[in-house]
């Protein structure tokens, strides 16, 4: 294996790949500690290979969910499991960023551990409950819903397009026709076929808005796709990208040319990031900010 450079400092030691309790973690770089949290279909180093380059300042944590990468698993994916361990990765404190169902997470760690989170960076949110009644995060759910109860008799493969279609990706336009998975890719899919779905996390808004704790919300365009910002995907993750910053008092960033996967745009995904990790403004815990800070867009 071909070690990173640099190392994290803290408990982890050296760069590279280590074992922290029942995850397989990650670690590039040096410098403040940054834990990046995936979402289903994936794993910690694939998620975020596109943000390698802040480990020039920054010392990066990956973990692999359980179930995904090179993490046990231990019975179906459960966000609350998941948020105790991320908890465990904060050592005296971190940045955290966390991509779709891995952003249900942590939000729940962030509430939790308010203490322990620098700042909290939100991508493509997952966390369909604070925007339930919402019209395409209903019709989304409904969606989901349907390809996790046909799990079962789908391949790995078949269960991927299914769930990418539900989204609004067109097969054939935005997707192959035919998929072939890796051995991870497979084992993310298998373990997504039975994880807990994101819908049923209850985040406390009300304790995240008193943490005060500064929040970046960021969302793709969806505009790369043939239906555009028509497409469902982006309906539902905007209306719940709305709620939070709202709620939340966060800054809001659109990433052009980019879907669900958005942080693999590279650099302005890492711009945005190193823009917001460099600001001294204290965190507001109100909603109500002044309009000129209230949204960020590329």
């Amino acid at each position: 294996m071909t070690k990173p450079p640099g190392s994290v400092a803290g408990p982890f030691g050296s760069a590279g790949r280590r074992a922290a309790g029942p995850l397989n973690v990650v670690l590039w770089g040096s410098g403040d500690r940054v834990v990046c949290v995936h979402g289903s279909l994936s794993w910690g180093a694939f998620a975020f290979r596109a943000q390698r380059p802040l480990a020039d300042t920054r010392s990066l944590v990956l973990p692999d969910r359980r179930g995904y990468g090179a993490s046990a698993a231990a019975g179906a994916a459960d966000f609350d499991v998941d948020a105790h361990d991320v908890a465990e990765l904060l050592g005296e404190g971190a940045h955290l960023v966390g991509h779709s169902y891995g952003a249900v997470v942590a939000l729940l760690v962030a509430a939790a551990h308010p203490e322990a989170v620098h700042t909290l960076t939100l991508v493509e949110p997952a966390a369909f409950g604070v925007a339930r009644g919402d019209t395409a995060v209903e019709e989304l759910i409904e969606a989901l819903a349907d390809v996790y109860a046909a799990a079962a008799d789908l391949t790995a493969a078949g269960f991927v397009l299914r769930f990418l279609q539900a989204l609004g990706y067109r097969r054939g336009l935005d997707l192959p026709d035919r998929l072939k998975l890796s051995p991870e890719g497979t084992r993310a899919a298998t373990t997504t076929m039975t994880e807990r779905p994101p819908w049923e996390a209850t985040v406390p808004l009300d304790a995240l808005a008193s943490a005060g704790h500064r929040v970046l919300v960021i969302s793709g365009r969806w505009d790369n796709l043939a239906a555009g910002e028509r497409t469902l995907g982006r309906r539902a993750f905007g209306a719940v990208g709305d709620v939070l910053t709202e709620a939340l008092g966060a800054r809001r960033a659109i990433i052009d040319g980019w879907a669900h996967g958005c942080q693999y745009s590279g650099k302005p995904f890492n711009d945005l990031l190193r823009s917001f990790w460099s600001e001294t403004r204290p965190a507001l815990s109100s909603p109500l900010r002044q309009a000129d800070d209230a949204r960020m867009v590329t």
